[in-house]
């Protein structure tokens, strides 16, 4: 067979087989953020966000004082989305949320390109739901 009927098959097989996937891209958008904190309490607040991942990783911490009314969100890194591919895993990450009043809460999530976990303050509470498009 001629090499360029070879590299033309080659390539055919891969855009059928990625096909499944690039679709559901277009359909559904870009990914979601690894997670999202809105303030809607009336004074500023200092909230510590830490993601572990399903090895007891630490994918992400860090710590942000946020007005009221305001948000903060973070991108899902290469390798969570990497790792979303292969779903039957069951892999998943908990999202630890701390207030600077120390109330906290956590939420364990699996990994998928389209949720993400959503952090709400409210009157010094703090609450986390799982929100999936």
């Amino acid at each position: 067979m001629d090499r360029k009927i070879k590299i033309g098959i080659v390539v055919l097989a891969l855009i059928i087989l990625l096909l499944p996937y690039w679709f559901t891209f277009f359909i559904a958008g870009p990914p979601t953020p690894l997670f999202t904190v809105h303030n809607s309490d009336i004074v500023p607040r200092v909230v510590t966000v830490e993601i572990i991942g399903s090895d007891n990783s630490s994918i992400f911490s860090s710590t942000k004082e946020l007005q009221p009314g305001s948000s903060w969100s973070q991108r899902k890194p290469f390798r969570m989305l990497s790792a979303s591919l292969f779903d039957w895993a069951g892999i998943s990450y908990v999202v630890h949320a701390t207030l600077d009043n120390d109330a906290s809460a956590n939420l364990r999530i699996n990994y998928h390109p389209w949720n993400t976990a959503y952090v709400s303050i409210g009157y010094g509470t703090i609450g986390i739901g799982e929100m999936t498009v």
